[in-house]
């Protein structure tokens, strides 16, 4: 199941969260060698994730981490209006039913497990709740036709341009109750795939 963590409620989750930062480290650090944001040999931060975060988190009932994401406001700076902005074409999205999605990291053994299917419904449910439009983010384009083939609408903002050796791409992937439901059905998750019901939370 998800946990949903921010500012109001990271003292109840601070070791998962510990431990999702423990899991981007050897995602982005030891697999991607993104040695810039290697805090302390441990754990993976940059400039956003303060307050104005929230994390989404999969963890199953031992309190083990398989994977989670960074959600962050668009209208506050960014990392796509920071870092990426010539990546998209024509004015950038800066709005509060839009959020930035960075930082999708899944340990090995659970890539395309359920709680990687799981983080993949989360991005509907949790986006219909909080009453968003979409989520900004930045992909590899080899992604795209693979997210699409899981129900998720994606809208390129921009043509691919290479970054430090890799193919990027500035996107928009929509939030519907249609794109929910082709989600739901792909995945073959039909329950609410938070740990408990959520109270819906507006960021910045």
């Amino acid at each position: 199941m998800i946990e949903v963590i921010h500012s109001g409620n990271a003292g109840q989750f601070g070791d998962l969260l510990d431990k999702q930062f423990r899991l981007r480290h050897e995602v982005f650090v030891g697999e991607r060698g993104w040695t810039a944001f290697d805090v302390d040999g441990i754990h993976e931060k940059d400039q956003y994730d303060d307050d104005a975060a929230v994390y989404l988190v999969a963890a199953d009932d031992a309190g083990a981490v398989a994977g989670g994401f960074r959600l962050y406001p668009t209208v506050l700076p960014h990392m796509l209006s920071e870092n990426f902005a010539q990546l998209v074409d024509g004015a950038l999205i800066q709005r509060r039913d839009v959020l930035e999605l960075t930082r999708f990291a899944m340990r090995k053994s659970e890539r395309r497990s359920r709680h990687y299917f799981e983080l993949l419904l989360a991005i509907q449910e949790y986006g219909l709740m909080e009453g968003l439009s979409g989520f900004t983010s930045v992909i590899n384009p080899l992604r795209i036709p693979i997210l699409q083939g899981f129900g998720l609408e994606i809208e390129p903002l921009g043509l691919p341009a290479m970054i430090d050796g890799e193919t990027t791409i500035a996107v928009l992937f929509h939030v519907s109750e249609k794109c929910f439901a082709r989600v739901s059905k792909s995945v073959a998750i039909e329950d609410s795939v938070f740990a408990l019901p959520q109270t819906s939370r507006r960021i910045a």
